[in-house]
């Protein structure tokens, strides 16, 4: 009886743990997603100017700075095939105006362990920016959908 109950009191533990394992998981990137997503969201909504090709945002806010939000992983190469498993969403300066040129794996790390498209996604139909993102971790993957309308347009 003493054995059965330990193999059960253990096997509720480890249920326990690996539950509690996977919400922390999820919270970590719940967060990351949030941030990341509320911080292009801000960005987007002040911009004078937008302009989207093969999954990435150029924008600015001052047509004097121009940026551009795009999916990186070094094991690709500009532009991206998207065929790796995961990528971070990246925003660096432009030069050159909306149209110009940056490094490909220059700039801030947004957000980190993004899936690649078609199941991600950056483009803009009309005025309206989409940003649809899921991002992995282990075995937990959350997605966030945001469609912004910028403001100066």
């Amino acid at each position: 009886m003493l054995v059965a109950l330990t193999g059960v009191t253990a096997y509720v533990f480890h249920a326990v743990l690996l539950s509690w394992s996977s919400e922390e998981t999820r919270s970590g990137i719940d967060i990351n997603l949030d941030r990341g997503i509320e911080e292009t969201v801000r960005d987007l909504r002040e911009a004078r100017q937008v302009q989207s090709v093969n999954n990435e945002v150029r924008f600015t806010q001052d047509q004097s700075n121009y940026y551009i939000y795009y999916l990186y992983n070094e094991n690709d190469s500009y532009p991206p095939t998207f065929n790796q498993s995961s990528y971070d969403l990246r925003k660096a300066n432009l030069s050159g105006g909306i149209s110009g040129t940056f490094t490909y794996g220059s700039g801030l790390i947004i957000i980190t362990g993004v899936l690649p498209p078609p199941t991600s996604d950056l483009s803009i139909s009309g005025n309206i920016v989409t940003t649809d993102l899921s991002v992995k971790r282990y075995n937990e993957t959350i997605r966030s959908r945001t469609q912004v309308k910028p403001r100066n347009l």
